[in-house]
């Protein structure tokens, strides 16, 4: 690279010198990347970062999808049973019913915070699939704060999640 002498920048057009000044540096662009960087971690990390009950009601709507297959694949009823503590599985075999213990099933605890409104004078809910598909409708309200999210299953064994905030 070859450095214009002083006494030749003087003489340099003034559309070529103009040229040159416009623009950004390579450095001030990465600069101006890193600040943005640092201000998008700082919101980040001060937002609040709480979805508990939409993860709650998440995995529990899935855990009654796969009870709703399970069912429908074991040719067994299955029940979930729904208490202020948790939920877990059961399958119904010839009389009884046992707990489903295995993976992606077992007893189930609600985060800190977590309440499912229960039917007044009940301590919990069920909801039962039969082996044909179908259920016995049923709904939950899980609770954290001032949020809820509904869950429902309709007699076809269809499960739906409505939020309210």
């Amino acid at each position: 690279m070859t450095r214009t002498p002083a006494r030749h920048r003087a003489t340099l057009p003034a559309a070529h010198r103009a040229a040159r000044s416009r623009g950004f540096t390579l450095v001030e662009l990465m600069v101006v990347l890193f600040i943005l960087g640092i201000a998008g971690a700082a919101v980040v990390m001060t937002a609040p970062a709480d979805n508990s009950l939409d993860d709650q009601a998440d995995a529990f709507a899935a855990g009654l999808v796969r009870a709703h297959e399970e069912a429908i694949l074991g040719t067994r009823a299955i029940e979930v049973t729904v208490t202020d503590q948790g939920y877990g599985f059961t399958r119904q075999h010839f009389g009884d019913w046992q707990p489903l213990r295995d993976r992606p099933f077992g007893n189930r605890l609600w985060d800190d915070g977590i309440r499912p409104q229960l039917p007044r004078g009940r301590d919990q809910v069920s909801f039962r699939f039969d082996p044909t598909g179908a259920a016995v409708p049923a709904s939950l309200t899980l609770v954290r704060d001032r949020a809820s999210v509904d869950v429902r299953v309709d007699a076809a064994g269809k499960v739906r999640m409505d939020a309210r905030r």
